[in-house]
């Protein structure tokens, strides 16, 4: 039995114009296609939105959702409900951006900064949805946090969005910070003071904001073109986590940040 027996909708598809390109399975192609319409959405559909979206028939589509769900790369809220990116689409993700360079080398220097310090450690990166958690490093003291691995902080309540928010260039995060400032009552002028200041510390903290009872200090990573690439964050209990600017926890967070700069061709002057 061949693979058109297997899969009704098996074609080869079209090899690439030039160089003879190699035949692939179009309906991969075309599952893939389903998946990165979810992706893109950053909300789950149902099923005549994403049809819509594609541009296919509904039942097509859903052939193709039921395989998705299989393989675990979907997945539904309910009977008849909407479909959104399951549990192995996170995994690919985070296993894609673990193969970024601030990824590989801070891996080590996050377990290592936990150890010294007993605070959990985390690093971020800005994904499409915004500051997003790629390592966490949790101490031996439970904490009663909301975030983990993958998660997407805020811009203006976490020290890690602040720090994005301080070294980013505007127009990159010009549409999430205008969805949080209004939100808030602090003016524009406020905000750039704010981070004219953690650009000249070279961190930021929060105190018990976007998680209660809950200090945290995070720095940027830089590489070689001092394009930021990452935030490394310390979090801790307010009874445990000292967040003066000259307190050892901040120390400790500015020399790993620093090293895994330098290990990406950071240049720093003293």
């Amino acid at each position: 039995m061949g693979t058109r027996d297997l899969d009704p909708d098996w074609t080869p598809s079209e090899p690439a114009r030039e160089g003879g390109g190699q035949i692939g399975v179009k309906s991969v192609e075309v599952g893939l296609r389903v998946a990165a319409a979810l992706a893109a959405a950053y909300r789950p559909l149902m099923l005549k939105d994403l049809a819509k979206a594609l541009n296919m028939p509904s039942a097509k589509v859903h052939r193709y959702l039921v395989s998705l769900i299989r393989a675990g790369l979907v997945e539904q809220s309910g009977q008849g409900g909407q479909y959104g990116l399951g549990p192995m689409a996170l995994r690919v993700g985070l296993s894609a951006l673990h193969q970024l360079d601030v990824v590989r080398f801070a891996g080590a220097a996050i377990a290592d900064l936990r150890d010294r310090t007993d605070q959990t450690a985390l690093l971020a990166i800005w994904g499409d949805a915004g500051p997003t958690i790629v390592r966490w490093e949790e101490c031996r003291r439970p904490m009663a946090v909301n975030v983990r691995l993958g998660s997407v902080l805020r811009l203006l309540d976490s020290a890690t969005g602040l720090v994005f928010a301080a070294h980013l260039p505007r127009h990159r995060i010009a549409d999430r910070l205008a969805e949080e400032m209004k939100e808030r009552s602090r003016s524009e002028e406020d905000l750039d003071r704010r981070l004219d200041e953690i650009r000249a510390r070279g961190m930021a903290r929060v105190r018990g904001q976007q998680m209660a009872s809950i200090n945290a200090l995070s720095a940027p990573v830089f590489d070689g073109a001092r394009n930021l690439v990452g935030v490394i964050t310390l979090l801790g209990s307010e009874r445990d986590f000292d967040a003066e600017w000259d307190s050892p926890l901040a120390k400790e967070l500015s020399q790993t940040a620093r090293q895994i700069s330098e290990r990406l061709g950071a240049v720093y002057v003293d």
